[in-house]
């Protein structure tokens, strides 16, 4: 499909269609020159040649007048002096003729006087005569000479006319050639300094901003056309700036907010899904409470009835042997009795006792307890009890519950480590008293992740060590501390990370005053 005409006109000249300015210039110079040429050669040089030799013909035809009314003139006087000398000499025969002495003569005198001046007269008119035609042969001769030196010169005049003229188309060239060398030459260097180099420093600037640099330095703009252009380009610059400052603060505002609620829906969905597993948990535990509690109740009068058996045949019993089977059998059945009176503790959802109680004395009751083996097992003790923390319950399953966790905790670092107890108030979401966390960490071997979600379910253990009996567990002291943990309206929670340790946190909700 052909690009319609705006994308055509958008699209950047290639090698073969650029036509640099200097180009461009010099071809309207050289079409000025060639315009300017023509024009002197063919208009200009013609009518200068044309008045040069009309002008000579003016002043040949002005001179042959001139020579041919001379030559008439001359002519004209000769002719005159000729008559005039003609005149007086026969004026002078007249006078001689009176005074020649013809009376001594024989004959008419007057007659002879009459006869010679008749003569003489018809001599003079001959004479004249003779000067007329003389002059006019030799006018006729002046006017041939003078003809041929006319067309002489006339031949002579259109030679240097003809030379004048090539001259001046010699002269013509040569002034549009140096005209159009200096045109050239000022033009080239006005155009690169006023248009050329500008341009080519706003092209670079150009090109950079289009590259995505708007810190490029903007050529100072000049008093003219292209400076207007130039400072249109600064404020284009200018905006640009301030719309990608914009830009990016909106980026970084909107990247920020997103961030802010992408981590609280992820907080949310930890939430959820926390919610969801302690829910799933509290139902599967409630059920198994339930069942526990039944198996306990009907077990507990089994277990016990076993026990008084025991107990009496032991009393009567004489024989070694049958005592050591009985005692072991009274041993059985205690350490029964005690499963069945945790199990029903932890089917139990209520509080026996309801007072007062510092939670964090009973951590610090706990702690005394555990620790010597902590000294024992090099494990450091950091705590941290704020005082003043109240919460409404029974301070001997608490101190129950903290004395699980610790030694739970103790029993992960066999090889020391570091025990962190800590114990402070939350603020509450609702205006009134918040919770108080109790939080037991340790940096012991952690729990498994496919293990954390059955730690509070009853008889589940990772304590199976077969060598030392001392660490094999019944599975029922996390169960334990989570009845008695929900029992107070509370919440346990545990995270763990293999070789790096564990952490147990209790919330447990301030009384209301």
């Amino acid at each position: 499909m052909a690009s319609p005409p705006a994308e055509l006109d958008r699209m950047p000249p290639t090698a073969a269609t650029r036509r640099p300015l200097v180009l461009q210039l010099a071809l309207v110079s050289a079409v000025l020159a060639a315009v300017l040429a023509a024009l002197l050669l063919g208009y200009v040089a013609p009518r200068t040649a044309s008045a040069f030799a009309g002008f000579g013909d003016d002043l040949l035809r002005s001179g042959a007048t001139t020579m041919r009314e001379l030559l008439q003139e001359q002519t004209d006087q000769n002719a005159d002096v000729l008559v005039d000398l003609i005149r007086r000499t026969s004026s002078a025969r007249e006078r001689a003729l009176q005074d020649l002495p013809l009376e001594a003569l024989a004959g008419d005198v007057a007659a002879i006087r009459a006869a010679i001046a008749s003569e003489d007269q018809a001599r003079s008119e001959r004479l004249r005569q003779n000067v007329v035609v003389l002059t006019d042969e030799v006018q006729r001769r002046a006017e041939r000479a003078v003809a041929t030196r006319l067309q002489a010169l006339n031949q002579d005049h259109a030679m240097r006319a003809e030379a004048f003229a090539a001259e001046l188309r010699t002269s013509h060239l040569w002034l549009v050639a140096i005209a159009l060398l200096v045109l050239l030459v000022v033009l080239g260097l006005g155009v690169h300094h006023v248009v050329v180099a500008p341009a080519r420093r706003l092209g670079q600037a150009t090109r950079a901003v289009a590259a995505g640099d708007l810190a490029v330095a903007v050529p100072p703009p000049s008093a003219d056309e292209l400076g207007d252009l130039a400072r249109d380009f600064a404020r284009m610059v200018e905006q640009l700036r301030v719309a990608r400052s914009t830009q990016q603060r909106l980026t970084d505002g909107l990247a920020h907010e997103v961030q802010k609620k992408t981590a609280h829906l992820e907080r949310a969905l930890q939430d959820l899904r926390s919610s969801h597993q302690q829910l799933a948990q509290a139902e599967r535990l409630a059920s198994l409470g339930t069942l526990s509690g039944g198996i306990a109740h009907e077990f507990h009068n089994v277990i016990g009835g076993i026990r008084g058996c025991a107990h009496e045949l032991l009393a009567d019993e004489t024989d070694a042997d049958r005592r050591e089977t009985l005692g072991v059998i009274v041993r059985a059945a205690e350490r029964g009795a005690g499963i069945v009176h945790q199990l029903l503790r932890f089917a139990r959802r209520s509080v026996e006792q309801q007072a007062d109680v510092d939670p964090a004395l009973v951590l610090q009751d706990a702690l005394r307890l555990c620790e010597p083996a902590a000294r024992g097992q090099q494990v450091q003790v950091e705590r941290q009890l704020a005082a003043g923390l109240c919460v409404r319950g029974d301070a001997d399953a608490l101190h129950q519950v903290a004395v699980n966790l610790l030694i739970n905790a103790l029993q992960a670092m066999p090889n020391g480590g570091t025990l962190r107890v800590t114990a402070a108030a939350a603020p509450g979401a609702q205006p009134g008293p918040g919770d108080v966390v109790l939080t037991i960490a340790d940096t012991g071997i952690g729990i498994a992740a496919d293990d954390l979600r059955h730690v509070f379910e009853p008889f589940f253990t990772t304590k199976t060590s077969a060598a030392d009996p001392n660490r094999r567990g019944s599975g029922l002291g996390l169960s334990v501390s989570y009845g008695i943990v929900t029992a107070h309206g509370g919440t346990i929670a545990v995270q763990s990370t293999p070789g790096v340790g564990t952490t147990f946190t209790i919330r447990l909700p301030q009384p209301r005053r």
